[in-house]
C-alpha cells in the first residue's frame, strides 16, 4: 500500500497556492463543522422540530423529511427545516475560511449537502452542482440542476489535463454518490493533486492517488484555519 502526506499543512497550502483550479467536493462533514448535523438527534434539532419528533418520533432533520405526516404537518416541518437551515442561518467562519481559501483560483463545487450555505456565504452560484437538489426549490432533472450539471462537466473539460486540485471536505470514506466518482476521476488524470479533510477512520485514499495526496485530519473548521495561517 501506498503512503501518503497527513496533516502536512506546507505542502497542502503549497498545493493550493500554485495549483490552477480546485475542485470542491464536499457533503455532510462541512455541515457538522459549521454546527449543523442532520443525521443527530441533538440540541438544535429538538428546539426546532421537538413537536414532530413527539408527535411522530422524527429522530433526526433527514429523516424527518421521508417520515410519513398529515399534508399539513409535512408542509410544516419543510417550513421549519427551510427556517433553521436557510432563514435563521448567516454564515460561518468555516464557509468564509474556505472562500478565502479558494476565491482567487477557478474553483467548482460538487456538494450533497442541501442547505444552499456555499451561495450564501458569497460563493459563485454558477460554480455549484448540488447533486441532491437544495431546501431552496432545487430539484433533480429541473433546468437550474440540469444547468449546475453541464456546467459541473465543462469544468472538467476545461482542466482535467491541468494542474488541478480535488480539495475534499466531509465526505464518508464509503461514500459512491460523490467521493468515489471523483477520485477515481483524479487518478486518471496525473496532474491532478488531492488534499482530503475528515476524521481519522474516514480517510479513504486510493493507492492511485497515494503519492499525491494530503490527508487533513480532525476538525475542518480548525484544518481550515491552519491552512490560512500556516
Amino acid at each position: 500500500m501506498m503512503e501518503y502526506k497527513v496533516n502536512d499543512y506546507k505542502e497542502a497550502k503549497d498545493w493550493l497556492k500554485n495549483t490552477d483550479a480546485i475542485l470542491i467536493t464536499a457533503s455532510n462533514g462541512l455541515s457538522i463543522a459549521e454546527g449543523y448535523h442532520i443525521f443527530a438527534d441533538n440540541g438544535s434539532f429538538r428546539r426546532y422540530f421537538g413537536k414532530f419528533r413527539q408527535k411522530y418520533g422524527a429522530d433526526c432533520l433527514i429523516r424527518g423529511v421521508f417520515t410519513p405526516m398529515t399534508a399539513a404537518d409535512h408542509e410544516e416541518y419543510m417550513q421549519t427545516v427551510h427556517q433553521y437551515l436557510i432563514d435563521d442561518y448567516h454564515g460561518s467562519e468555516v464557509m468564509k475560511n474556505l472562500l478565502s481559501i479558494v476565491r482567487n483560483k477557478p474553483y467548482f463545487i460538487v456538494t450533497s449537502n442541501g442547505d444552499a450555505h456555499f451561495q450564501m456565504n458569497g460563493f459563485d452560484r454558477d460554480r455549484i452542482f448540488e447533486v441532491e437538489g437544495n431546501f431552496e426549490g432545487l430539484t433533480e432533472g429541473s433546468e437550474e440542476w440540469n444547468g449546475q450539471r453541464q456546467r459541473f462537466y465543462a469544468f472538467l473539460q476545461e482542466y482535467s489535463g491541468q494542474n488541478a486540485l480535488l480539495f475534499e471536505l466531509g465526505i464518508g470514506s464509503r461514500n459512491q454518490l460523490i467521493k468515489a466518482p471523483t477520485m477515481g476521476m483524479a487518478a486518471e488524470y496525473p496532474s491532478w493533486k488531492f488534499i482530503t479533510m475528515n476524521m481519522p477512520g474516514e480517510i479513504n485514499v486510493p493507492d492511485a492517488l497515494a503519492d499525491r495526496t494530503v490527508a487533513l485530519t480532525g476538525d475542518i473548521g480548525e484544518n481550515l484555519r491552519n491552512l490560512l495561517n500556516e
